[in-house]
């Protein structure tokens, strides 16, 4: 399994993720085929938990905007992205969410370093996948 998504995405996120003083949350539009999770658009939605220093909530109207635009696309959101200051590895938090939404990778950025990883939920345990930036 590998998540591949345009380099000028990928950074992006990391950018905006470096140094950030909340969690920032991004979803990532695209398919999966295969053991390919392919990311051709990236949209930001407002963190709008009422602790964002230690935890995220995407904006709800927001979210739904942007599932249905993906839709609208024919495609589907196969990727949420978010940051902590903590190495990138799921929570206690993102596990229950990843539980949720078991169709999708989730892409955790270290605020602190800018390291990211990408995980998937398999049989309740998180597994890394392989992250390729892409050249396009």
């Amino acid at each position: 399994m590998k998540l591949a998504i345009p380099r000028k995405l990928l950074s992006l996120v990391v950018e905006s993720c470096r140094g950030s003083p909340v969690e920032r949350v991004f979803f990532g539009v695209g398919r999966a085929e295969g053991d390919t999770i392919s990311v051709h658009e990236v949209e930001e939605c407002p963190n709008v938990s009422e602790t964002p220093t230690v935890r995220f909530l995407a904006d709800p109207l927001c979210t739904l905007r942007v599932f249905e635009s993906a839709e609208g696309k024919g495609m589907r959101v196969v990727m949420l992205a978010h940051c902590h200051p903590a190495p990138p590895r799921p929570s206690p938090e993102d596990l229950r969410g990843m539980s949720l939404s078991s169709a999708m990778c989730w892409l955790i950025v270290s605020s602190l370093t800018g390291e990211y990883k990408a995980w998937i939920l398999e049989k309740e345990e998180p597994r890394e996948v392989e992250v390729e930036a892409l050249e396009a």
